[in-house]
Parts: C-alpha cells; structure tokens; sequence
C-alpha cells in the first residue's frame, strides 16, 4: 500500500514537471485562497471591539507610523496613483470582456485575457487584504478608543451656550495676534510653515490621546481637487498607504484644522466625529495664532448648529405651552393669510420681549475675525480661478460628480450614524464637562 501511494505521488510530481504551467497556475490559485482566508479572518476579527482597540493601540500605530515614514517623501501621492490604475483596470477590463466576445475563438486573446483579470483579481484582493488592518480594524474601534464608557448624552441649554461662548472668545482673542497689513490684507504662512506646527500642535495632547504620538506626514495636494471641490470634499486619507491630501482650492483659515483632522485619521481615529474632536482640541492649544483661529472657528460652527437647534426647540416648547393656556392668540396651523400674518406679528414681538430675555445677547465674532475669514475666502478663490477647469465645459461629468458626492454623503452618515460629523459637538460638550461647566 505504501509502495503504491509513493508511486501515486512521483507521478503527480513527474506530471508538473512536463506541466509547469499547471503547476504555475497551482501556485496561483494557493496563493490567492491563502490571503482571501487571511482578509477573511481579519473581516470577522473587526466585529470584536476590544480587540480593535488593543491592535490600534498596539499594533496599527507603529505600522502606520512606518508606512507613512517610507510614502512621505514621494513627490506624488502614491495612493491617489493606486486609485487611478484601479479604475483604468476597471475600464479597461469592459473593454477586454467586450472584445472577447468576437475573439474568443483566439487562443492568444484568450491567454491574455487570462493573465490579466487573474492580475486583476490579485491586485483587488491585494488592496482588500491591506484595507483590513489598516481602515476596518481601526474604522470598527470603539469611540476615542474608550470602550463601553457611559457618557452623559443630554446638556442643558446653558451648557451648549457655555461651549459657544468659550469658542467665540478664543476665536476673537486668536484674531488680535494675527497680522493684517495697511492694505487690508492678511500675512498667512504658507503649508510648508503650518504642517510642523500642526504636528506639534497633535502631539501636544499625546498625553490625553496617546494615539497622537509618532511620525507625522506632510499634508500633499490632492491632483483631483477640482473633483473634490465639486464634490465638498476638504481632504482624503488614503489608507493602504497613509498618505493624507487636502483640496488645495482650501481657504487658509480652513487649511489647517483640514490637515490636522486628515492626520487624525492616519493615527486610528476614522470616525468623522473622533477626528474633528481631536482636530479642534489640539490646535486650540496651539502658540500659533492661526491654528487657534481655524480651531475655534470650526468649533463655532458646530455648536452653533447645536445651540440654535436647542434655542428653536425651546422657542417651540413655549409657544405651544402659551397656546394651550390661550396666552399669546397664536392659532395653529392657520388656513387663512390672517391668521398667518397675525401669528408671525405675535411671534415677532415674543422674540422681542420674551425670547431676548430668556436667551440674552448671543456672543459675537469680532470684526477682526469676520475680515481675516473674508480674506481666506478670496484667497481660496483667486487660486481657484487661476487653475483651467475642463469640467465646466462638461455639464453631463460635472452631474455626475455632484450625484456620486451625494451618494457618499448619504452611505458616509448611514455607515457613521451618530459618530458623523453630527456627533462632534456631543464630544466637546462631554470633554468640556467640569471645565466650562
């Protein structure tokens, strides 16, 4: 019996080695069912929240520190290249099927066509494999990598209206140290002096977040801007090979609270609300002036929305109270133009007696800071318009691009739910808890 196995085996052997191209495929084929196998354990590892959290914590931050060291001094962006050959070989491979139709009966076409999808196939499952420990494993983490804490979710008028003012008066006080020449024009550092200080800025809050220590990489200019501008997209992060791009149509009041959220990601933190948190804290702190400035600004933004929508629910709560006790002869859902009329008269002399009291003076931006906002505006535009943009002339490509940023700012906020950029403000007001108030 062992005899005839052993003569069973010398003659498979013999048969791969007249077929050396059965065996290459062989090879192939192991090769390819070994990492899908891999990809495939580390698909189903990412559902395990603590051990997200312990291989961010442990493992992701040095491979991500070390790839990013090697693709920070490549006078492009590799990852962007990558995106590009991807969808060449996606264009491409309609191409190859259509045209296997007519030649299929060609031996060589076919050879070729062969050597290519099984090229194709390697490469997709290359980039699906990389994807996995360095998006999905840290994309799955739990929030700021704190676990299951339980965190007060609900804050008081007065809470939100103490978060607004504190980013008013620093947005305010970081506009009185930024230069503005008799001209009227604002002195901005270039990206080149920024980017250093952002890093310094990050690191400075290591000892909160020790994520944020290591090898931060120069923010590159994305080659696909004007597609990113049409799209309202500030910046992308790339990944399979940590590289981080931003619009360079980006108003420099913006640009440096963009780069730092963009490298937020690059340490672990790729939920939208995690990034911009950690983005705005750290350059709150920041020496320079202008990080101060564009944190405090896109701080004001967010809470702002939050504080009207608390001062509208509040508004409506009143009304409906003064209604149901016929105070103030509102009528609900009027159905004549009187009524209307007569409703938005009452509403208009409650928001001058009751609602002034109730809410006061809401904080004001400065002047100063209202101008050097205004200046950053122009700039982005001056830049923009001196680039050519083709698409313009291409209204069908310019809807399809609009479409498709549609589509992924809904897919974004259905896979993110509430840890999308909605939930930022959420994580000020529970970080600023027992320091503002």
């Amino acid at each position: 019996m062992e005899t005839l196995v052993k003569e069973e085996v010398e003659i498979a052997e013999t048969a791969e080695e007249k077929n050396p191209e059965k065996k290459k495929k062989s090879k192939y084929w192991r090769i390819t069912a070994i990492i899908f196998s891999i990809t495939v354990i580390l698909a189903l590892l990412s559902f395990i929240t603590p051990f997200c959290d312990w291989y961010v914590n442990n493992v992701y931050i040095y491979l991500s520190d070390g790839l990013s060291c090697i693709t920070a001094y490549l006078p492009f962006v590799l990852g962007e290249m990558i995106m590009y050959l991807g969808i060449a070989m996606v264009f491409f491979s309609v191409i190859f099927l259509i045209m296997l139709i007519f030649l299929r009966k060609k031996p060589k076409y076919r050879r070729f066509c062969g050597g290519y999808f099984k090229t194709f196939l390697m490469m997709f499952l290359c980039v699906l494999f990389i994807y996995m420990p360095m998006w999905l494993i840290p994309f799955r983490s739990s929030v700021m990598g704190e676990g299951s804490t339980e965190k007060r979710t609900e804050f008081t008028y007065d809470e939100i209206y103490a978060l607004l003012e504190y980013s008013v008066n620093g947005l305010n006080a970081a506009a009185e140290e930024i230069e503005i020449t008799e001209d009227g024009k604002v002195v901005f550092p270039t990206v080149e002096e920024t980017q250093p200080r952002i890093a310094e800025a990050m690191v400075g809050i290591s000892d909160e977040f020790p994520r944020l220590r290591g090898f931060y990489p120069p923010v590159k200019p994305a080659l696909c801007s004007d597609i990113l501008e049409r799209m309202w997209i500030g910046g992308f992060t790339y990944p399979f090979t940590k590289e981080a791009t931003h619009n360079k149509y980006t108003s420099p009041t913006y640009q440096p609270i963009l780069d730092a959220h963009e490298l937020t990601h690059n340490k672990g933190y790729y939920k939208e609300n995690e990034a911009e948190f950690l983005s705005q804290l750290a350059l709150s702190r920041s020496e320079d002036p202008l990080l101060r400035f564009s944190a405090y600004n896109e701080m004001y933004d967010f809470v702002w929305d939050e504080w009207s929508d608390t001062v509208d629910s509040i508004k409506e709560q009143v009304v409906l109270e003064m209604v149901e006790n016929g105070e103030c002869g509102l009528v609900l859902n009027p159905d004549n133009n009187e009524d209307a009329m007569r409703n938005v008269e009452i509403f208009e002399q409650l928001e001058k007696e009751l609602f002034s009291e109730m809410f006061g003076e809401k904080p004001e931006i400065s002047d100063k800071a209202l101008q050097i906002l205004m200046n950053g505006y122009e700039i982005a535009q001056e830049i923009y318009e001196e680039d050519p943009h083709p698409i313009d002339d291409m209204p069908a490509v310019n809807e399809v691009i609009e479409e498709t940023a549609d589509v992924g700012w809904e897919t974004q906020s259905e896979i993110l739910q509430e840890n999308t950029y909605d939930g930022v403000t959420l994580l000020l007001l529970q970080y600023f808890e027992g320091i503002l108030y």
